[in-house]
């Protein structure tokens, strides 16, 4: 009981407060709530000496909300099913584009500076959602704490400053950059998304699922290809 309490009411406390101050502040992007929640985490435990393993017994309990939430997406995609359906050349083509450069770049770069194999798997599976990835880095051999720790990483790092490269690049469409964010940053980049608008959340939906897809059927293939 103290475990579940410890592991359950801390995560809810935290992103709540976290939510709050996300609001409070008009929406910034460097105070993404997932990002607040984990370092509020993080310290708590830190402070009250709480160990990780204790923790986790209680917070598994919402872990286990993620598939389903993440299923969920569908539904905003479905009320947009008109509009996308008349961009699906664009969209297959920016989806193809993104995920082999996101692919290629990261496990590249990290090929030429010597990381084993462990360390090539996570980061060819973090731009999927966590649970796709989680569930490829398994199957390949992977680490799943280093694997999870690539994806958090990845969405956290397209939510805080991919606002700032849209209002940069004057990116001004909710579908161009709903898809760029959902592609990229999976379910952390889509929520800050909604925050956005319900069309921009949509197309991230879009983006996040159409990605997980791909990157389930491509990455087995390259694995078993070049191992």
């Amino acid at each position: 009981m103290h475990a579940f309490l410890t592991g359950f009411l801390l995560t809810i406390v935290a992103y709540l407060l976290a939510s709050w101050l996300f609001a409070r502040s008009g929406y910034f992007s460097l105070l993404n709530p997932v990002l607040v929640a984990t370092t509020l985490i993080i310290l708590s435990l830190q402070l009250l000496n709480i160990e990780y393993s204790t923790y986790l017994q209680g917070a598994r309990y919402l872990s286990m909300m993620l598939g389903p939430a993440t299923v969920a997406l569908a539904v905003p995609i479905a009320m947009h099913g008109k509009t996308i359906k008349k961009r699906l050349r664009p969209i297959g083509l920016a989806l193809l584009a993104s995920s082999i450069v996101a692919v290629c770049s990261s496990i590249g770069l990290a090929w030429l500076m010597g990381a084993d194999r462990a360390i090539l798997v996570g980061l060819s599976v973090k731009a999927a959602t966590m649970p796709i990835a989680l569930e490829l880095a398994q199957s390949l051999g992977g680490v799943i704490p280093l694997t999870a720790a690539f994806v958090f990483f990845t969405g956290i790092l397209g939510a805080t400053i991919g606002p700032f490269i849209f209002k940069w690049m004057n990116v001004q469409r909710d579908d161009i950059r709903g898809l760029s964010m959902g592609v990229t940053s999976h379910v952390i980049g889509t929520a800050a998304e909604f925050k956005h608008s319900q069309e921009a959340g949509s197309y991230a939906s879009l983006g996040m699922s159409l990605n997980g897809i791909f990157t389930a059927i491509v990455i087995p293939v390259l694995y078993f290809l070049l191992f």
